[in-house]
């Protein structure tokens, strides 16, 4: 296995939406403790109800330009009809001065609407030149079913489409599965943050990993998931930039008994608007 390279990670917000459920109902196990810690730590994520970030993110070094994720989509998509709200992922690009054709690969963490809103607009792949990468047995969890069919599948068509088995290295980041929110989830690893995608979709999660969420394929495998990449973050020093805390978050004293503290990294605003584009 190749080494990790330096590299940039910018935080691209697509959208910022209240999670169309209570999350007492979304998280199983939900208690005082939970919303207190969150309140006090992370305050940003309880503004209105339980505040959820859509976040991409942009990997660059002087190999190219990789992003992972793609967000709710366009006015009139699926994630954007179930949410009530549209991305704005382009115009996020061209503020950071990328355009389309500059993306080398896309990583996809999860087939999910709203991690792959702007990958595809049904006919053609967004982004000409890129590499989508997923997965196998994502691939194989989702085939045939609506969100491949309107977003995937076009990309397989043209071509684009790499299916990877376990860990793999791109472009000087590792792509390490980290299965249970569904079959083929993955987390990209960089030496400037863990990018979890949904492998915790609530800030408490990195301090009660135990703490399911009520739409993971398979809760026992996500927690041990959750587990693994906190004690990777706690480890390293580097934190994990999941897609839906309005923060990064850097898990620390982590010991056999206990994950310990937590602690918000790479904060821009209070966490409830859109946050601009930033560096982590």
């Amino acid at each position: 296995m190749g080494r990790m390279l330096a590299v940039d990670v910018t935080v691209l917000c697509d959208a910022v939406a209240v999670f169309p459920e209570a999350v007492a109902d979304a998280l199983p196990g939900w208690a005082a403790e939970h919303a207190a810690w969150t309140a006090e730590v992370m305050p940003g994520n309880v503004h209105g109800g339980w505040l959820l970030h859509f976040h991409s993110y942009l990997v660059t070094d002087d190999s190219g330009v990789v992003l992972v994720d793609a967000g709710v989509g366009p006015a009139g998509g699926e994630a954007a009809e179930w949410l009530g709200v549209a991305g704005r992922l382009p115009r996020l690009l061209a503020q950071v001065g990328v355009e389309a054709l500059d993306v080398d690969a896309v990583v996809l963490t999860h087939v999910h609407l709203d991690h792959v809103g702007w990958v595809s607009d049904g006919v053609r792949p967004a982004f000409p030149r890129a590499e989508y990468v997923v997965q196998r047995s994502e691939l194989e969890h989702v085939r045939g079913g609506a969100t491949y069919e309107r977003r995937i599948q076009p990309i397989e068509a043209a071509g684009q489409l790499r299916v990877v088995e376990g860990e793999t290295m791109l472009r000087g980041m590792r792509l390490v599965p980290t299965p249970g929110h569904t079959p083929g989830h993955q987390s990209v690893v960089t030496d400037r943050a863990i990018l979890g995608g949904d492998v915790l979709v609530h800030p408490a999660q990195a301090r009660w990993p135990e703490l399911t969420y009520v739409y993971e394929r398979d809760p026992a495998t996500a927690i041990t998931s959750r587990r693994e990449v906190i004690a990777m973050a706690a480890t390293t020093g580097i934190p994990i930039a999941a897609a839906h805390p309005h923060a990064a978050l850097r898990p620390v004293a982590a010991t056999a008994e206990s994950l310990g503290g937590v602690s918000p990294v790479g904060v821009a605003g209070t966490g409830d608007d859109v946050c601009p584009p930033y560096r982590l």
